[in-house]
């Protein structure tokens, strides 16, 4: 009987984010595996009981009898890989795992997400999205001062950990959810085989649509078709506080309608906001929502915005995409790859580029075609994720 190891760990917050894409493509590769698995295949998982899991997640171990193990270190992963004659384990989110001992005969599976660390360490305005803003001269001057140290630190520490990854055991399969991070891994560490790395993009989100669509609308002021959403508010790599500038200054010069809100989500620090916003009441800005209050959001949407910096994958474009919801996006990254003709670009440092894109979506029939589009992209990405998943689970089942 083949005994395999999955990291739960994954799926739970990390760094203080409830919600972030490695947990979502975590739980999915859980449910399928779970869903596929023969019955000569014997599962353990690990995660850690100090911290939130999804009930859904407990209920389904208990239903298929899969022992769950309390890891809260590496010592704890290490002595359960040693004790337990694992032939597979795999991890969506192996990064802290620099330092395990894992056994020559255990094949160790993980998936890289991007290199988000290498490719975009640092912004300039990532001091904007602080809970406490640096109000002072002397403080600006003090963050700048040691801004590209700062950066060329994160830099060799980030390389240096994952160099101690990729030669943590001989044994190994690593997983690249696009083209754009196969082969960001190639470039900054040439070392790797690039046959090493399958391509398996990352899977759909599970999700379960509510009905009470009025209900949320109704409660955050909102009405269909009458908002603009952006999302990741509290992460400057998100972008979203330039794009909020943006907005602003297009609302002050009466090109933008008064009766369009515009719905940012995920801000924990509404100060950082309200000053290039003039507090201005179309902008809304809400914490984190549950995916399924998310998924309403972007169903109703009349366009949503994405100016990331830097992304592995993308996930929340297709999110929007699924209901034929136009997309503004940034042109970098794994972006182009996956939304290819399907949005418009801006470069996401460009306010003047992203203004303009916000005008042209409003064009009628530049909207309706970014529509018809969107729908036709996500069905094409939709089947090549479902085919993809399958491969990984039946790489975790045959390896």
């Amino acid at each position: 009987m083949k005994k395999l190891l999955f990291d739960l760990l994954a799926t739970q917050p990390i760094s203080g984010n409830k919600f972030h894409g490695g947990s979502e493509y975590a739980k999915t590769v859980f449910y399928k595996l779970v869903e596929s698995v023969s019955s000569n295949i014997f599962i353990d998982v690990f995660y850690d009981i100090n911290k939130k899991i999804e009930n859904s997640i407990l209920d389904l171990c208990k239903e298929k009898n899969i022992t769950l193990h309390s890891c809260q270190n590496n010592f704890e992963i290490s002595n359960l890989l040693l004790n337990n004659n694992y032939d597979t384990f795999y991890s969506a989110m192996p990064y802290k795992y620099i330092d395990l001992n894992i056994p020559f005969s255990t094949k160790f599976i993980y998936t890289i997400h991007g290199l988000r660390e290498l490719e975009y360490p640092i912004d300039k305005l990532e001091f904007k999205y602080k809970k406490k803003c640096l109000r002072t001269v002397f403080k600006h001057i003090i963050y700048f001062f040691f801004f590209n140290y700062f950066a060329k630190y994160k830099i060799i520490k980030a390389k240096d950990n994952l160099k101690k990854l990729f030669s943590l055991t001989n044994n190994q399969k690593i997983i690249s959810i696009s083209n754009h991070s196969k082969y960001a891994l190639n470039y900054f560490f040439p070392e790797i085989d690039v046959s090493r790395l399958s391509i398996y993009y990352s899977p759909a989100k599970t999700s379960n649509m509510i009905t009470a669509e009025n209900e949320i609308l109704e409660y955050l002021s909102l009405k269909q078709q009458k908002y603009i959403l952006l999302i990741g508010g509290n992460r400057y790599i998100k972008g979203a506080w330039r794009a909020c500038k943006v907005l602003s200054h297009l609302i002050a010069s009466n090109r933008i309608s008064t009766d369009i809100k515009i719905l940012v989500l995920g801000v924990s620090n509404k100060s950082a906001y309200q000053k290039i916003t003039k507090n201005n009441s179309q902008f809304i800005f809400k914490d984190y929502v549950d995916t399924n209050v998310l998924e309403i959001l972007y169903k109703n949407a009349y366009f949503f915005m994405y100016p990331t910096l830097n992304e592995g994958f993308g996930y929340p474009p297709l999110e929007a995409m699924k209901y034929g919801i136009p997309c503004l996006c940034s042109a970098n990254s794994a972006i182009t790859e996956i939304c290819a003709d399907s949005v418009l670009y801006f470069n996401p440092f460009d306010e003047t580029e992203m203004a303009i894109r916000i005008l042209q979506i409003f064009n009628n029939i530049i909207y309706k075609e970014l529509k018809e589009k969107a729908l036709i992209r996500h069905n094409y990405i939709s089947k090549k994720q479902e085919e993809d998943l399958n491969s990984l689970v039946n790489d975790l089942m045959s390896e």
